[in-house]
């Protein structure tokens, strides 16, 4: 819908399932590591208006990468992660693992149009050999973790 200065864009609540190979079109590093699985995407009272050179969320959506692989590791799958994405005058980012060998979280905010995410990626002792070309892609290493910063 557009809008004085912007526009605003409002999805009805309804799950979507999409193959993990549409993130290599993201760039660096999705291209690198060629990712497989599955994404879930639900929206709960989703809304993302553009006003005044802003971008304003509000509501929720979800995005679970189901049983996800790639082709910097042979472990396959690696696992589950959820990203979770809430609305509001600061809208934050939650990555949690849901299962799996591979461990991700973080927590990131939009701050003045930014965002600004702080997470880490470490892997079960049994498995850091089968996991260690991609821990040294998804962040700085940093001993047996990878620790991820955005903005």
């Amino acid at each position: 819908m557009p809008r004085w200065g912007g526009f605003q864009v409002t999805l009805s609540d309804s799950p979507s399932t999409w193959p993990a190979q549409l993130l290599s079109g993201l760039g660096t590093p999705f291209n690198t590591m060629a990712p497989q699985g599955q994404l879930a995407l639900s929206t709960q009272g989703l809304s993302l208006t553009w006003a005044a050179g802003r971008l304003q969320v509000a509501g929720q959506t979800q995005l679970q990468l189901q049983d996800l692989s790639s082709r910097l590791s042979t472990l396959s799958p690696m696992g589950s992660y959820r990203f979770t994405l809430t609305g509001g005058s600061a809208p934050e980012l939650l990555l949690v693992t849901l299962k799996g060998p591979l461990q991700l979280s973080g927590r990131g905010q939009w701050v003045g149009g930014k965002l600004r995410f702080a997470g880490e990626a470490s892997s079960t002792p049994e498995h850091l050999s089968a996991l260690s070309n991609l821990l040294n892609i998804i962040g700085r290493r940093d001993g047996a973790r990878s620790v991820i910063n955005l903005g």
